[in-house]
């Protein structure tokens, strides 16, 4: 039997005080803010999309909705901007959005319908259809 070859990957578990950071900064329509991150936070940010859903919800509950949309806003926005930073179906703003349906909390549609005309990325808000 031969096996398949994978490269090692280095995951960072989720910091909660990287993800309120992210969530606190100003960001705009117009630019994604990489500037107020250090290099460091961006690659636990970018490792992070590795992460499963389960490992994400370890997380969300502990942030409020509003630090939940920016983080979501974020990685769309991540996505599409920054090489290296594809995730399709994997894009944490999924999870985000996944768990805010969970909780029955989810935003209003005019704001789904804004972060959906930011992305290419088809899976965005709620994944893969069944």
């Amino acid at each position: 039997m031969i096996e398949q070859w994978q490269p090692a990957t280095t995951t960072h578990a989720i910091d909660l005080g990287v993800l309120q950071r992210l969530a606190s900064e100003p960001h705009t329509d117009a630019k994604l803010n990489t500037e107020l991150l250090d290099n460091d936070q961006l690659t636990q940010l970018k490792s992070w999309i590795q992460h499963s859903e389960q490992q994400w919800q370890s997380v969300l509950p502990q942030l409020s909705d509003d630090q939940l949309l920016v983080i979501a806003r974020w990685y769309v926005r991540a996505e599409m901007e920054l090489s290296g930073w594809e995730s399709g179906a994997n894009n944490p703003a999924i999870w985000v959005f996944r768990w805010l349906k969970q909780q029955q909390r989810l935003p209003a549609k005019e704001h789904i319908r804004a972060l959906k005309a930011l992305t290419q990325n088809r899976f965005i808000p709620y994944g893969k259809v069944l």
